[in-house]
């Protein structure tokens, strides 16, 4: 009984919980992809508001503002597929 209970009530919190995916960093592995205004959409789509892009260490880095924390954060992006390599807080 306790168990179909706990079943029907993290049923009853999807709606709740599902849009603060949404404002959730990237994550390793995310394809952000390569071109500025496509990566800088879904980074901003994943709750990285980019400040600007710069080329470090053969990677693509974009500056950004974790939404949910207000904190300063670099995303590192592989120019070649796209992907999110790295998520480090700046500074």
């Amino acid at each position: 009984m306790q168990s179909k209970l706990m079943s029907v009530l993290a049923i009853a919190s999807l709606p709740l919980i599902a849009p603060l995916a949404a404002i959730a960093m990237p994550v390793v592995g995310d394809i952000v992809g390569t071109d500025p205004v496509a990566a800088k959409a879904a980074l901003e789509t994943a709750g990285c508001m980019v400040d600007e892009f710069e080329a470090e260490d053969g990677k693509i880095e974009a500056k950004c503002t974790d939404t949910t924390t207000g904190k300063a954060m670099e995303v590192y992006i592989d120019p070649a597929s796209g992907a999110v390599v790295e998520i480090k807080a700046e500074g």
